[in-house]
């Protein structure tokens, strides 16, 4: 057997991390520790589902759209395709143009990697909160027809910012965010968000094929 290389695509989750900037903080605390108390026990006071690396269902924006428990567990593994997005700039569409360079390497059941080196960026900057190349909702329709069976970003979302804060606006995105989920996720497209070293996957190449494990916690 040759030797295979494993990367962790996730996020480390940490109290007060960035996350999308109107949700609530990720907060938890030791409960016991080993020394003390002959072990380590931590307790999560607060956390969405949508806290660090993680992935979007029909549930989220369907009208009962299936959730994680009712999702058969191979909807959450699969062999697919990293391409290079590398290029795109803040507030940037991706467009159907971008991806048609690797169509001939997207494959029907594909789990579709678009690597945009957002994750490098990662903190409390408005580039990263605010700023990231997005889906818009041509590209999803184009890839709802390419027949793909996950999508996966390093970046908060796969559709742009659409929110006002008082610290940023107005609104950084093109077309509707929510579209661009309903058309993905309406076709039974996961949706894997805020994924970090994709660039680890491409190893030095514009386009890598690997397989890949984003199984989440099956909340009901």
């Amino acid at each position: 057997m040759r030797p295979v290389k494993i990367v962790d695509l996730s996020q480390v989750l940490y109290n007060c991390m960035p996350l999308w900037p109107t949700q609530p903080n990720l907060l938890y605390e030791m409960l016991s520790n080993v020394p003390r108390d002959g072990s380590t026990m931590h307790i999560i006071r607060q956390m969405t589902t949508h806290s660090g690396t993680h992935v979007d269902v029909p549930l989220h924006f369907i009208v009962d759209g299936k959730s994680v428990d009712q999702l058969p567990i191979d909807n959450f593994v699969g062999e697919g395709l990293t391409v290079d997005l590398s290029y795109k700039k803040p507030r940037e569409a991706i467009t159907i143009d971008d991806l048609k360079v690797y169509e001939n390497e997207i494959k029907p059941g594909d789990v579709l990697m678009l690597y945009t080196g957002w994750d490098k960026k990662f903190g409390f900057n408005p580039e990263y909160l605010f700023e990231w190349p997005y889906v818009i909702e041509e590209t999803a329709e184009y890839l709802v027809e390419k027949k793909i069976k996950a999508l996966g970003v390093d970046t908060l979302s796969v559709g742009g910012w659409d929110g006002q804060l008082p610290g940023h606006g107005p609104v950084t995105a093109k077309g509707s965010p929510a579209r661009t989920h309903r058309i993905l996720l309406g076709a039974g497209i996961i949706l894997i968000e805020s994924l970090r070293n994709l660039d680890l996957v491409l190893d030095g190449r514009k386009h890598r094929r690997a397989y890949f494990i984003y199984a989440p916690v099956a909340f009901k």
